[in-house]
């Protein structure tokens, strides 16, 4: 996945609440496509007249590069937030991940079941993912009616005739509420085997609904495709 500021928002406040009582601020987020880490914490630094330094201007940046398991996602968040906890704190650790950092994240580790580590080792088949240029997919997202609220989804052929034949089709079930039609470049969707064939991949709103921050919608009029107004 990757995950949108609102996301990361509401990250920082459950564990801020959980893991560090509550006490850190709100800072900014923004979200990065640096492809030279997954997290990062920043501030700045001015010597105070008694010669103390004095940290301000906290911001915390997260890589939407390359999309990863929610829960790396979350240990990054949390890292980067023992980094703001320290910081904010004004506490005299003697390196960027010294005993200090180490043991809150040992601490966190063994109380909450995280897997923080120090430095997260990108996979090949992330380091590529991270490279690559943008895959551009149209996304067929069905909405069905069922308690359980599943969705599914299809990435289809770049090809209008392709997209609404499939439609035309699926939608005749009694079993399809809608279909969503959406063109984006997440790498996620890559995954995806591009196909008209009429099967989809069954999915949840939670799990898919980060990926398509950013989308495109598309609508079908007569025989073309065109963006949503």
């Amino acid at each position: 996945m990757r995950p949108t500021i609102e996301y990361i928002e509401k990250r920082f406040d459950e564990y801020n609440s959980q893991m560090f009582g509550g006490h850190l601020p709100r800072i900014p987020i923004k979200l990065s496509d640096a492809r030279t880490f997954l997290g990062q914490f920043v501030s700045k630094i001015r010597t105070l007249p008694d010669g103390s330094r004095e940290y301000y201007d906290f911001e915390l940046r997260i890589s939407t590069r390359i999309s990863l398991p929610q829960r790396t996602i979350d240990d990054t968040i949390i890292h980067e937030m023992i980094h703001y906890f320290i910081h904010y704190n004004h506490l005299p650790d003697r390196t960027p991940h010294g005993p200090i950092f180490r043991s809150i994240m040992n601490g966190i580790n063994a109380s909450y079941g995280r897997n923080i580590t120090i430095s997260h080792r990108i996979t090949p088949e992330e380091k590529s993912e991270a490279i690559s240029r943008p895959i551009w997919h149209i996304i067929a997202v069905m909405h069905f009616n069922s308690p359980t609220k599943k969705i599914g989804i299809k990435v289809l052929p770049r090809n209008a005739q392709k997209v609404i034949a499939y439609c035309n089709h699926v939608s005749r079930s009694p079993e399809i509420d809608r279909i969503e039609l959406y063109l984006h470049n997440d790498p996620y969707f890559n995954r995806y085997p591009t196909s008209a064939a009429l099967r989809y991949h069954e999915t949840t709103h939670s799990d898919l609904m980060p990926h398509l921050s950013g989308a495109r919608l598309l609508t079908i009029h007569a025989d073309t495709l065109a963006y949503a107004k």
